[in-house]
């Protein structure tokens, strides 16, 4: 989507109700659908994601708490974030977020998208995941955008022309509404 903005996506995440129309995925109401369901069903990645105090797998693990030291790993190789990670000083148990070390915004963006590899929902809600990063940064996110692409829908909400080149559909919004879309 181009031209989204957070309430719009606040109503895809069930975060608020419309205060008219409905919104319906695969013909299904999501009025009617339980709101913890449904968010099992769909993995945010927000263009500001939220590093918590904890260690970076810690960090990742809050798409799935279950998940293995090994789909840990696995899920920051796919986000582009194994390598950065690797060179922390204790790796995957290296303390981050409030009172530990600092990410830049690639790094926590990496994080956040290895949040979504791990989770493996069928439905992926990208939030500008390359805005403000530096060119090397975004390209690295945009080449995780496209693992995560593989078997899943993925909602990208873009500006960025290179982001936007990769979709099968495009749909431009004004005003709450879709204004033109191209296939």
């Amino acid at each position: 989507f181009r031209g989204a903005d957070e309430g719009e996506i606040g109503l895809l995440l069930r975060l608020a109700e419309p205060s008219s129309g409905r919104i319906s995925v695969g013909g299904i109401d999501l009025a009617e659908c339980r709101t913890e369901l449904w968010r099992r069903l769909v993995a945010w990645v927000p263009q500001q994601p939220t590093i918590f105090r904890g260690t970076v797998a810690d960090n990742i693990r809050l798409g799935d708490e279950r998940a293995s030291d090994r789909a840990v790993r696995d899920a920051a190789a796919l986000a582009g974030a194994a390598r950065f990670v690797q060179e922390l000083p204790s790796g995957y148990d290296t303390l981050v977020g409030d009172g530990g070390r600092p990410l830049s915004s690639g790094e926590r963006r990496r994080i956040a998208l290895a949040r979504a590899f791990v989770r493996d929902a069928p439905l992926v809600v990208l939030d500008e995941p390359t805005a403000d990063l530096d060119r090397t940064s975004a390209g690295v996110v945009a080449e995780a955008v496209e693992r995560l692409r593989a078997g899943r829908t993925v909602l990208l909400i873009a500006h960025r022309p290179e982001l936007v080149a990769h979709a099968d559909r495009v749909v431009l919004l004004g005003g709450g509404a879709a204004v033109r879309e191209e296939a």
